[in-house]
C-alpha cells in the first residue's frame, strides 16, 4: 500500500472562511508629488464639451468614460507608451494609471 506525502497544506479543512485582505484606497499608495497627480490635476480644468461631441449618444454605453480615457492617453504618452497593448498591459500593472 503506497502512503500519500502531504505537501500542501489544505486551508479549506478549517471551518472559518478566509478572505484575502487587499488595500481599496489605492490613492494611498501613490506618492503626492508624483507626475500622475500633477497631470490629473491640471487635466480636470480643461473643458471636454469637445470631446464628449465626437461621441455618439446612439449604440451601446461607453466602456470607459472618454474623459478618464483622455487623462490615460496623456499620462501614457508622457511616460513614452505609444502602443496600444502596452498601455492596456500599463493599466493592468502599473498602479499610476489605476
Amino acid at each position: 500500500m503506497t502512503k500519500y506525502i502531504k505537501y500542501h497544506k489544505n486551508y479549506t479543512e478549517f471551518g472559518e472562511p478566509y478572505q484575502l485582505v487587499l488595500p481599496l484606497n489605492l490613492e494611498g499608495l501613490v506618492p503626492d508629488d508624483d507626475s500622475v497627480r500633477l497631470l490629473s490635476h491640471e487635466l480636470e480644468d480643461l473643458d471636454y464639451s469637445l470631446l464628449y461631441q465626437a461621441y455618439s449618444t446612439k449604440g451601446r454605453n461607453l466602456a470607459v468614460d472618454p474623459k478618464t480615457m483622455f487623462k490615460i492617453l496623456t499620462y501614457a504618452y508622457s511616460q513614452n507608451i505609444y502602443s496600444c497593448r502596452k498601455i492596456e498591459t500599463a493599466c493592468k500593472r502599473d498602479i499610476n494609471f489605476m
